[in-house]
């Protein structure tokens, strides 16, 4: 007769006592998910980005952009790192000096061999059931952008611009997807 094994549910205080700076330690929904540290076009995709929304912002004072490594938290069972989230100033209270509590006004995942299952099931149904009004998953290898929002089947996938509209008071954010890519692509 086998023996069943119990799976482990983790809460986001036990995953934050791991340490592997080499590591990733993220839980969804009380399981956990590891990775191991992005590569070069992974990090040039974040640096571009950040960029992009930080010179956004200082144009546009209502809000930040947070690159990852970075805490959000939903629930006592749910913390995850995002690539980038961002936080307009409305939700600024839910911001302390470790994490944001609950859902940031946009999060974006720039998906790698090893979180691709992850970016776009586990944390895209996280992501869209806590609230987050908009999630991209940023694909390298497709040179797409899959624009996910609470209530969509599937998502808008974009290869050529995307067009974020933070705030009805604000301009729009474009992003030119062709060199944005092109900004990644290690010779």
């Amino acid at each position: 007769m086998a023996m069943a094994t119990a799976i482990p549910h983790y809460t986001a205080d036990e995953v934050r006592q791991f340490d592997d700076p080499r590591l990733r330690f993220e839980v969804i929904r009380g399981e956990l998910f590891v990775s191991p540290a992005p590569r070069v076009s992974h990090q040039l995709l974040v640096s571009a980005l950040n960029h992009t929304f930080f010179e956004y912002f200082a144009a546009n004072p209502i809000g930040v952009v947070i690159p990852g490594p970075f805490e959000v938290e939903f629930s006592d069972d749910s913390a995850v790192q995002p690539d980038l989230l961002v936080v307009l100033d409305t939700q600024r209270s839910r911001l302390t000096p470790e994490r944001h509590h609950g859902p940031p006004a946009l999060v974006i995942e720039i998906i790698s061999y090893s979180s691709k299952r992850t970016d776009r099931l586990q944390k895209r149904q996280l992501y869209l059931e806590e609230g987050v009004p908009e999630y991209w998953v940023v694909d390298p290898n497709s040179k797409q952008l899959e624009r996910w929002r609470p209530g969509s089947d599937s998502a808008e996938v974009l290869t050529t611009r995307v067009i974020w509209n933070p705030t009805p008071a604000a301009p729009p954010l474009s992003i030119d997807l062709v060199r944005l890519f092109s900004r990644s692509e290690v010779h």
